[in-house]
């Protein structure tokens, strides 16, 4: 697989670990971890912008939100792909966020999630016709 640089921001210890190892055994190694807003921010400024986000817009902290929002305004992601329940009223309403801000919305993977399904996202990302964030 094209190497790819994607940013997790998932606040559970578990799930985090289970989506990096998830994501290095498909073969992607440039995947940043964040259990937080601050950390995912942190991450960002240091490394530079991502080809993919994956997070949970509904985090109770607010911080899947607060980074969607953030990676609209800056132009720090290609395309995100949500992880977890999304109220559907929400996801439409960052379907139209992440089209004004040119971010593709990959798709919504329930927890927890499947390898084959994550897989598959990332698969039409690859045929997406745009350019791998410098790194």
């Amino acid at each position: 697989m094209r190497s790819l640089k994607i940013l997790i921001l998932e606040p559970n210890p578990f799930q985090l670990m289970a989506l990096h190892q998830m994501l290095n055994a498909i073969g992607i190694y440039d995947v940043l971890t964040a259990p937080s807003l601050g950390s995912a921010k942190r991450s960002l400024e240091r490394r530079g912008a991502v080809d993919i986000a994956v997070c949970n817009p509904q985090l109770k902290s607010g911080d899947g939100l607060a980074l969607i929002r953030q990676l609209a305004d800056r132009q720090e992601a290609q395309a995100l792909i949500m992880v977890g329940a999304v109220a559907p009223a929400l996801q439409e309403d960052l379907e139209t966020l992440l089209r004004v801000h040119g971010i593709t919305l990959l798709g919504c993977l329930h927890t927890p999630v499947s390898a084959v399904l994550m897989r598959s996202l990332l698969d039409t990302y690859m045929t997406i016709p745009r350019h791998s964030v410098e790194v």
